[in-house]
Order: C-alpha cells, then structure tokens, then sequence
C-alpha cells in the first residue's frame, strides 16, 4: 500500500520540509493491472454506487500511471468523471479526489488546461457542499494556489494563499493559515532562487520569521519547515551552518522515524533536458526539437536514505524510452541532505524510496495560425512519489552495509 493520493496537511508540511513545493504523491492498491481491470469492470457491470466506481477507478488509474500507461490512465479517469461529476452533492470527498487525481496525471502529460480546470473543479465541489470555511475546501483554495504558480502566475498564486490565511484565521483554523503562510513564503523562495537580491532575500526572511518567532497553534512542523526553507537560502548565499545545525537537532533528538529532507538542490531545466549550461539561451533549437520529442517519457529512480541522511546506492529501476535526460537527475538526489534517523534497535536500516520522473512539454495553442495544438518550446521534468508506506526495498535490493 502506498500512501494516500489526497494531501493532507500532514503532507503538505512534509512536502514544504522536503522544499518540494510541486511534489505530489500516489497510491497503489497493491493489487495486479489485471485485479484492478477486473475489479472496475464488475463494478461497472453490476451497476454500483458513485463512491465504488470512483475507488475502484482510482486504483486502475494509478496502477495504469506506474506501468507507464499515462493515455489509459487518463482515459480511465476522464470516463469515471463522466459518470459521477454530476454526483459530487452526494459524495463530495469521491468526487473531489477523483478531480484531483484527473489534474495530476494531465499534469504529469502536459496537459495544462485539463490540469488547472480540474484543480478549480475540486475545489468548487467541496466548496458547494461544505462552505469556503471549511479546512478540506480551503486546503483545496491552496491547491488552486499551487496550479496557478506552477503555471506561471506567480502574482495569482500569491493572492490567493493571502486570501486562505484570512479566512482560516477567521473560521479558527491555525494549521491551514499556517500552511497558507509556508506557502507565501516559499513563492518568495521561488523569487530569491531566480534573483538572489537582498530585497528577495529579505521578503523571504520576513515571511520565515513569521512561522519561526510567532507560530499558530498546533504549527510547530510548519515552524521547522521555515528553518529548512532558511537555511537553504543561507547555503545559496554561501553558508551552510544553518544546516549544519538542523542536522545536529535531529541527531540530539534521537533522530527522525520517517525521510525528512533538509537540503535540495533545485532541478534546472536547462541542464535537465539539454545538458547546457544554465547561462546559455532557453529557447534554442536543440531544446524545441526535445520538447516536440518528449512525449511522457518517463524513468523510476530508487534509493537508499542512510542512517546519517546521506543518499546512497542510486538507480534507475525501470525507463520508457530516451535516458539521455537522467544523469542529471540522478546527480541531484545524490546531493540531497535528509536528517540523521532514529537508531532504534530492531529499525531499519535505511529508508527506501522511489520516486518516478517524466519528461514532458506542455501543449500550447494560438501559437500556430491554426486550432492546431503543440508542445511549448521548453521542456519540463514532472516528479511523483512513489515510495512505499513501509520504505521497503524491492525483493532484489538489500540495503548497503556500509
């Protein structure tokens, strides 16, 4: 079984730990392709209710995306939705993660119109049938933040968490203005990384200060995840003290029972997709002809996570067509920081994680003189976790020794 699709805030603070502001996670049922095709097909047959249909479509769909079938997993999910949408005053919470799960896999294919109509359509769902009060649909408000920055609308983006603090703050919901709060925090992380200046600097820090000085009720995870967005501007800035210091909390503390990522370098695009350097132009030929190339390819990269937080025993598990693209990917999580674990007797050694990364392009229209649709220019790397609940390995794979 691996984790739940739907983000909780739990989540959320340990995606903002991570400094993943974009990362989403999957489920797999742990049943067969062919379990979950038949399971969808009897239910179909025997005629059964919106809230079956949704689950049983869901672990297809997944089970599709891990095998690589991006086309069938979408399929299957547009046509569940267009059977139940019309559902979504009964059964809210199905129809809503069933909107969600649409958005991520046509985000993971380029699919960015399909993407940002799904994300709105989850969250006026729940909003008609619980109130724009309520924590499911503001966390859903946040998510509609998190579509319009990953689009390219930072300004929006930034609005609209502002706005989700506010009503948080007034409905008495600490963790979700405190989420809200991260979330502002790490556009102007996203500004700085782009513009290392002092006046993005020192927007950062101000919002970091806010969580870390003055945290909400029941937010103190949300006030570590600001120390971590902190010291990795202090590492781009030349100093990793501040690191160095979280490392040594964790290790005081007994050290963390699950993957607490502490440092990330950022994936850049250029480098990613064309092995350029980052100074060079964007738009060059050789990165059109990779965008109209990258139709969804896609690689599963595993892992191991030492006892020191150290990444070691790297690989890539299974591919769909160019690799070319990867080295660069797998020299990033090389670089990864995590917190030292907990030494437990009878713990495991390590953590175990995969993580699926798909190359892509998103479409764009108007651009052509015709309704014709084509890729943009530039292409993108999509990631999604696909790390088991346990962190256990596969079969073939021990933990290393040293």
């Amino acid at each position: 079984m691996r984790r739940a699709m739907m983000p909780s805030l739990a989540l959320a603070a340990a995606l903002a730990l991570a400094g993943q502001a974009q990362a989403q996670e999957i489920v797999v049922t742990g049943k067969s392709l062919k379990q979950t095709e038949a399971d969808l097909k009897a239910c179909l047959e025997r005629k059964c209710p919106p809230d079956e249909d949704i689950k049983a479509t869901l672990a297809h769909a997944e089970n599709l995306f891990v095998a690589g079938d991006y086309k069938n997993s979408r399929a299957t999910l547009k046509s569940s939705i267009g059977r139940n949408k019309r559902h979504g005053e009964a059964f809210p919470v199905p129809v809503s993660d069933l909107l969600r799960a649409n958005g991520r896999i046509a985000e993971q294919m380029g699919e960015a119109k399909d993407f940002q109509l799904s994300v709105l359509d989850m969250r006026d769902t729940l909003k008609k049938s619980f109130g724009e009060a309520d924590f499911r649909t503001l966390v859903a408000q946040i998510e509609v933040g998190d579509s319009r920055a990953k689009l390219g609308f930072p300004d929006e983006a930034e609005r609209i968490y502002q706005q989700v603090e506010q009503r948080a703050l007034a409905a008495n919901q600490p963790r979700v203005a405190s989420f809200a709060r991260l979330r502002q925090a790490l556009q102007w992380r996203g500004r700085f990384d782009m513009a290392p200046n002092k006046r993005n600097l020192d927007e950062l820090n101000k919002r970091l200060d806010v969580l870390i000085t003055q945290p909400l009720p029941e937010s103190s995870d949300f006030a570590l995840a600001a120390e971590v967005i902190k010291a990795k501007a202090d590492r781009k800035g030349g100093s990793d003290a501040s690191t160095a210091a979280l490392i040594k909390r964790f290790a005081e503390q007994g050290g963390a029972s699950k993957p607490v990522l502490l440092y990330a370098e950022p994936l850049v695009r250029d480098d990613l997709t064309t092995g350029r350097p980052e100074t060079e132009p964007t738009l060059n030929t050789l990165n059109r002809l990779t965008a109209l190339q990258a139709r969804n390819q896609w690689a599963d990269i595993g892992f191991w996570i030492g006892a020191d937080g150290r990444i070691t025993e790297v690989d890539v598990l299974r591919t769909d067509g160019d690799t070319s693209w990867l080295k660069p990917v797998v020299a990033n999580i090389q670089k990864r920081v995590y917190a030292p674990l907990k030494k437990d007797e009878g713990s495991a050694p390590g953590f175990y994680m995969i993580e699926r990364y798909t190359l892509t392009a998103r479409f764009e229209s108007g651009n052509t003189g015709t309704r014709l649709r084509r890729r943009e220019a530039t292409p993108r790397i999509e990631r999604i976790d696909l790390t088991p609940e346990n962190y256990e390995a596969p079969s073939s794979k021990a933990p290393p020794t040293s």
